[in-house]
């Protein structure tokens, strides 16, 4: 019996409309969206669900009180910034669901492969301690992966 939980494949056609779905909300939305530096993301302001009830009960009050506002706020700006900061967010939050979804699945089958392989590999590191004819070939193809990175027992390692 085996543990493999993922074992649908995704035919090659369905990932070519998904990137082409994909490419194509990228392009609807291109020329609206902006790419921020490290640094710009690191210093401006950020709005959470607190600052997002403020933003709305400003609006509204600024609206109602337009005498209260300074010269260089512009009610019209402020009513973009905000309609578009909320939608943005619905859609970020549902790609980052489906982004979390399609990075799980790529995890799951990731691991199942490796253990897969890792069985593979043990089974023919146990036929060439049997001496099994033409394991030892295969044996010496597949070691290479665990040459680097840990030092043999016993050794002193220093470089």
């Amino acid at each position: 019996m085996s543990d493999n939980i993922h074992n649908k494949s995704i035919p090659k056609e369905v990932i070519e409309q998904a990137l082409m779905k994909v490419d194509e909300a990228m392009e609807i939305l291109d020329s609206f969206l902006y790419s921020l530096t490290p640094d710009t993301r690191q210093t401006m302001l950020k709005m959470g669900d607190k600052s997002l009830a403020f933003v709305e009960k400003t609006k509204e009050l600024a609206a109602a009180n337009p005498k209260f506002c300074p010269s260089y706020l512009n009610i019209d700006d402020l009513n973009i910034d905000l309609t578009n900061a909320v939608n943005l967010r619905v859609l970020n939050n549902r790609l980052q669901q489906f982004s979390r979804k399609i990075d799980d699945t790529a995890m799951l089958a990731g691991s199942e492969a490796y253990a897969q392989a890792l069985s593979f590999y043990n089974s023919v590191k146990q036929a060439t301690r049997d001496n099994i004819s033409g394991a030892q070939p295969l044996f010496d193809e597949l070691k290479k992966r665990f040459v680097l990175g840990r030092p043999k027992k016993g050794t002193n390692q220093t470089s």
